[in-house]
């Protein structure tokens, strides 16, 4: 029988693997292949069953790894959230306790100035009032309420006439009873204005806020 060319059996493999071969060129491929090596791995190597993932199974896979990344990422941002979150409420706390504990710190930024008279009769006249040792009352300080309290302790109620430094009248006869208060929003911030009052009382407690 005549040697095949193994050139002609590598051609003849793959309709040898379909069976689309005679059966006498069939019995000749088998023959090759039983005294030649290199034919037989070549035969093997194009026999050999490569098993690819289906595509619907390799989309799966996919989803399943991008929703366990985005659940990831959904977790950091809650968590970083959380964080932000208890850092803001400890931060207001800690501002809270040292406004209402730190007196330094509370007449920084919430004016609270008091006025104590005594055996007040000013038989209807307008009195100047001391407010501070400048003699001028100041909302200076950052939060102030701007507001009056005539204290609960108090005799009798009080009238206030404010003017500015010029003279000119800004709030007249503001009349407040024990135990209330009143706002004087009109006045700025940082400013002298000049208060006088009119009350007739032996004890008097005047509140600056």
């Amino acid at each position: 029988m005549e040697k095949i060319p193994c050139s002609m059996i590598k051609d003849l493999l793959p309709l040898y693997i379909d069976h689309v071969l005679s059966t006498e060129t069939e019995q000749f491929v088998e023959a090759h292949l039983q005294t030649c090596e290199n034919c037989q791995k070549e035969y093997e190597t194009m026999t050999h069953e490569f098993v690819m993932p289906a595509i619907p199974k390799v989309q799966e896979e996919n989803k399943k790894t991008l929703l366990h990344l985005k659940r990831q990422i959904q977790m950091k941002r809650i968590i970083a959230a959380m964080i932000g979150a208890a850092l803001t409420i400890i931060l207001v706390l800690s501002a809270y306790l040292v406004y209402t504990n730190v007196g330094a710190v509370q007449n920084f930024f919430q004016e609270n100035t008091m006025v104590v008279l005594r055996e007040m009769n000013t038989d209807k006249n307008w009195v100047p009032l001391e407010v501070d040792e400048t003699g001028y009352l100041n909302f200076d300080t950052l939060f102030c309420k701007k507001e009056i309290v005539v204290d609960v302790a108090s005799d009798n109620a009080v009238a206030f006439r404010i003017s500015d430094t010029e003279g000119n009248i800004i709030i007249d006869n503001l009349v407040i009873q024990p135990g209330t208060s009143a706002s004087v929003k009109e006045l700025k911030r940082n400013t002298n204005y000049k208060a006088e009052i009119q009350t007739n009382a032996e004890f008097v407690c005047i509140h600056f806020s």
